[in-house]
C-alpha cells in the first residue's frame, strides 16, 4: 500500500454517571422542599379546620341556649357545663389526652390559661375552674360564650400535641 496508514474509527469515553448533570442536583431539592410544603400546609389545615369545629360547635352551643325555655340560672349553668365540654376537648386535642384528661379546678385553669390566655376575664375562669360544680350558680351564658369564641380564635395555630 502506498500513503498513510490509516487506523481505525476513534470513538469517545463512555458517559460518566457521576457527577451528575445539574438538573438531577435540582430534582432532590424539588422534592425534599415539595415535602416539607406538604407538611406545612396539612399542620396548617389541621389547625384551622380545629378551630373551625371548636368555633361551629360553639355555635351549636349558643343556638341550643337560644332556644330554650328556661331561666336565666340555669340557662346559666346549662352553658357552664356545655362550654366547659367544649374546652376540655380542645384542651385535649391540643395537648394529648394523657395528663390534662383528668385535671380539674385550678389547675385546669392553669392549662387552658396557658393554652391562650385572651378571652376569659378571672371571675369566668374561676366559674369554669370551681363554681360549676356548685348547685345555683349563675353566670351571664351570653358573656360566657362571647368569651369562650375570643379564647377559641387567640389559640394558637400549631399544636404541641403530647403522645397519649
Amino acid at each position: 500500500m502506498n500513503g498513510p496508514e490509516l487506523r481505525d474509527i476513534h470513538l469517545p469515553d463512555g458517559v460518566a454517571w457521576w457527577p451528575p448533570a445539574p438538573g438531577w442536583w435540582l430534582l432532590p431539592l424539588l422534592v425534599v422542599a415539595l415535602a416539607l410544603a406538604a407538611w406545612w400546609w396539612r399542620a396548617r389545615r389541621r389547625s384551622l379546620s380545629a378551630r373551625r369545629r371548636a368555633l361551629g360547635e360553639l355555635e351549636r352551643i349558643r343556638s341550643r341556649l337560644q332556644g330554650l325555655d328556661a331561666d336565666p340560672p340555669e340557662r346559666g349553668q346549662l352553658a357552664l357545663r356545655e362550654v366547659s365540654a367544649l374546652l376540655r376537648r380542645i384542651l385535649i386535642s391540643y395537648r394529648g389526652r394523657g395528663q390534662h384528661a383528668a385535671t380539674s379546678g385550678s389547675d385546669w385553669v392553669t392549662q387552658l390559661r396557658d393554652l391562650a390566655a385572651a378571652g376569659f376575664s378571672a371571675e369566668q375562669f374561676e366559674l369554669l375552674g370551681r363554681a360549676r360544680y356548685r348547685r345555683g350558680c349563675s353566670c351571664d351564658s351570653e358573656a360566657l360564650l362571647a368569651a369562650c369564641e375570643a379564647w377559641i380564635r387567640a389559640l394558637p395555630r400549631e399544636s404541641n400535641r403530647a403522645a397519649g
